[in-house]
């Protein structure tokens, strides 16, 4: 099975990203947009896994969401990743503290497991679509949208599996760890 690691979003915060999507939806001719459904956050990629695999996943999330306290999010600006004439379109976050933190924890923890160390730098975002064929230049519609600054709380992690039924790309949550409350 193929799986990552991420932040699941409320459906609140899925409405407001899809929002955004439409008006980026809007100013294209082509790409593969994200389902509201599958919105999240990636902390890391793993791949495939096999079944017994998953139990050190699990050991992992446990380990790092010990005494990991919940902390917000907010979201900041729109983003993209250029690929030739096709651009990753995407929503990034204010720095976070607490999010660098479960990050580099995380980092530690698979490392400590084995697990090739990610060589790319983190860059928290949102994709709102691949592949997507803009029909005017990115920062024009990057100034024409108005990201307010939502917020929203991090209560847990998950271990997510990337499958498809019926043809379409879906993330199922397997395994999910809460936080601590703060006191």
């Amino acid at each position: 099975m193929r799986v990552f690691l991420a932040i699941e979003f409320t459906e609140e915060v899925k409405e407001y990203l899809y929002k955004i999507q439409q008006i980026v939806k809007n100013h294209s001719s082509a790409g593969n947009f994200t389902s509201k459904e599958n919105f999240h956050l990636t902390l890391r990629f793993i791949g495939e896994v096999k079944e017994h695999e998953l139990n050190k996943l699990k050991e992992i999330i446990n380990y790092i969401s010990l005494n990991r306290e919940i902390f917000q999010i907010v979201f900041k600006e729109l983003g993209e990743f250029p690929r030739k004439n096709k651009k990753i379109i995407w929503i990034g976050l204010q720095q976070n503290k607490e999010l660098d933190l479960l990050y580099s924890n995380l980092e530690d923890r698979l490392e400590f497991y084995e697990y090739p160390k990610e060589e790319r730098r983190f860059v928290p975002h949102i994709t709102l679509g691949r592949e997507i064929i803009l029909t005017e230049e990115f920062n024009n519609i990057k100034n024409s949208i108005e990201i307010d600054k939502v917020k929203m709380t991090v209560n847990k992690i998950s271990i997510m599996e990337s499958t498809r039924k019926n043809g379409q790309l879906t993330y199922i949550p397997i395994y999910v760890k809460q936080f601590k409350s703060k006191c």
